[in-house]
């Protein structure tokens, strides 16, 4: 797969991983500039995740007869249009439509960029060039966020969707010179689009899922979990920093290990580990250094199963993976929903330097999903 064709894909994946979670990073800067409340900001955020794991299939399978790569600037045109409606917003309401647009374009883009990265890669190295696509969206939490954040308080919120519009902008222009206007069926012998084991697809779905409400009953709430246990807001920066350090060496190691060691296996190693690091985190509250790297190796473990969830798809379909792609974007953005409402329930009832246990039995769900994967051949050649 050409090099600058991988990096442009790559920063198109971190634009829309950015735009998913900029709101955690700016809600009070939109919320006293526009008068409305922090709560209801928040909601900006459930919107685009219900609003992708919604129409994201369904517009994927409407556009599976094209050939991705108008389908893909299409969506990228009407990802720009939804940040000029976010960015001119001053109402609530503005503000939903223009994060229902991007949803709904991000949705389809990402699936497209993913399945024309299969397309465009060999079967030996196919895990390592979905990880790295996949790493612009890990790379938006490391980076996205502080400095979308920065650029907020410095000058204005709206100012960061008016860079995120020229950024888009490029991405395009690298997409119509560099990516080849083909189907699979043009990369290769025809073949039709056929899932070759529901069952598979359901179970890695299931664990995106489980690793997701796992991940978010704890990510979501790091901060009062954190300030609860003697730390300040400016280590909760440090703590996020570390944890987005992490899920990017984590989505390289999970395509690396993938492509050695196959899918099964894995997941059972990085869920297993994942959720050790869960089980041991309220006991290294007290030992920040302790603390931080169990954080770092948390977010890793976590990380790794995302470019080894979708190898695994992949090995499950004939043809275009396009739709199996999405209904895990589906999954996963489900998952971010319910991980944060259980976690919000959790605190209000227990106390939450306990959460991450809770998280350790949803993890176990994904673990034990792995013991009824059945091992495929690699069926896209």
């Amino acid at each position: 797969m050409n090099r600058k064709l991988l990096l442009t894909f790559t920063i198109g994946v971190f634009l829309l991983g950015m735009m998913e979670l900029i709101i955690s990073g700016i809600l009070e800067l939109m919320s006293s500039d526009l008068g409305i409340s922090n709560a209801l900001t928040g909601q900006l955020i459930t919107v685009y995740a219900v609003s992708f794991a919604i129409f994201g299939p369904i517009l994927v399978k409407a556009t599976e007869n094209f050939r991705p790569k108008p389908v893909i600037l299409a969506s990228l045109v009407i990802f720009i249009l939804g940040n000029l409606i976010f960015g001119l917003s001053s109402t609530f309401l503005m503000l939903a439509v223009g994060r229902v647009v991007t949803a709904l374009a991000a949705a389809v883009f990402i699936v497209k960029i993913m399945d024309m990265t299969v397309l465009l890669s060999t079967p030996a190295i196919r895990g390592r060039m979905i990880a790295l696509v996949y790493m612009g969206f890990s790379a938006a939490n490391v980076f996205g966020i502080p400095i979308g954040t920065l650029v907020g308080q410095q000058f204005g919120w709206r100012v960061i969707f008016w860079l995120v519009i020229l950024l888009a902008v490029l991405v395009g222009l690298g997409i119509v010179v560099l990516t080849p206007n083909k189907k699979g069926d043009d990369l290769g012998d025809p073949v039709p689009d056929k899932i070759l084991n529901m069952k598979n697809i359901a179970l890695y779905i299931g664990i995106t899922m489980s690793v997701l409400i796992g991940n978010y009953i704890v990510i979501g709430y790091i901060s009062p979990l954190m300030t609860s246990n003697g730390y300040t807001i400016g280590d909760v920066s440090i703590a996020l920093l570390i944890a987005g350090a992490g899920g990017m060496l984590g989505t390289i190691l999970g395509g690396n290990m993938v492509d050695r060691m196959g899918t099964r296996k894995t997941l059972g190693i990085m869920l297993s580990l994942f959720m050790v690091t869960m089980a041991l985190m309220p006991l290294l509250y007290g030992i920040p250094a302790l603390f931080y790297i169990n954080l770092f190796l948390w977010s890793l473990f976590q990380w790794s199963t995302s470019p080894t969830v979708q190898s695994g798809l992949v090995e499950n379909v004939q043809g275009s993976a396009a739709n199996v792609f999405s209904w895990n974007m589906s999954g996963l953005n489900l998952g971010i929903g319910i991980g944060a409402v259980i976690g919000g329930i959790y605190i209000n009832w227990f106390d939450i330097s306990f959460a991450p246990w809770l998280s350790v039995f949803i993890i176990a769900m994904g673990l034990l999903c792995t013991v009824f994967i059945k091992e495929t051949e690699q069926s896209y050649q």
